[in-house]
Formats: structure tokens, sequence, C-alpha cells
């Protein structure tokens, strides 16, 4: 099962850890862990896409690593996502798989 590692595009941090995000890794895809994220901390009714890792978004987005894979099954689980050593690990041991922005419907006026 994938696990993802999701940081904030806008402040650098960790977001979240589908390791232990409401539950163990899931079979998702990396839409389906940002929405799943973003509902953990009551935030519903987004859009998603995914992009390609290297994609660079204006607005609001999750940088999306893998870190059930290559030499990255080591990293325990993020619990401090605003700790700069964390996060440079996140980005040194783990594969990032893509950008998943994330908007209102333009119809919300929420």
């Amino acid at each position: 099962m994938p696990r993802y590692i999701l940081v904030d595009h806008h402040s650098g941090y960790v977001f979240g850890d589908t390791g232990d995000l409401n539950g163990p890794a899931r079979q998702e895809t990396v839409t389906q862990a940002a929405r799943r994220l973003d509902e953990s901390i009551g935030e519903h009714g987004r859009v998603y896409d995914a992009h390609g890792p290297n994609y660079r978004p204006n607005g609001t987005a999750y940088h999306v690593y893998r870190a059930d894979i290559g030499g990255s099954q080591a990293l325990p689980l993020v619990t401090d996502g605003q700790d700069q050593e964390t996060i440079d690990q996140v980005a040194r041991l783990c594969s990032k798989v893509a950008v998943v922005t994330c908007a209102r419907p333009a119809d919300d006026t929420t």
C-alpha cells in the first residue's frame, strides 16, 4: 500500500502522513490521499487535480512523496510536520511522485 507524505506548497511543512492519518495507509490515489487529509482537518468540498512531480503550482497545493519505496521505509511516521530535520528527511529519503492542487468549485461561496 502506498504511504504518502504531503507537504504544503505555501508553508513547506509536512501537512500529513497517510501512514497514520485516520488509520493505516490505504490503497488510494494521491488525490484521494489529499482529500482524506483535508477532510481530517474539516476542509470539505475541494476539487483536486494531480500533476507531475515537477509541476509548479500557483495556489493551494500539496507536494506528494512516497514513503514506502526505496530506502524511505525506515522513515518514522511524521508527527511534527514543522521540524526542519523531518522535512529534510522526507525530501531526501522519499520519492516525490506528484503535486496535487486543491481548489473550491467556482460556484462555491463558502
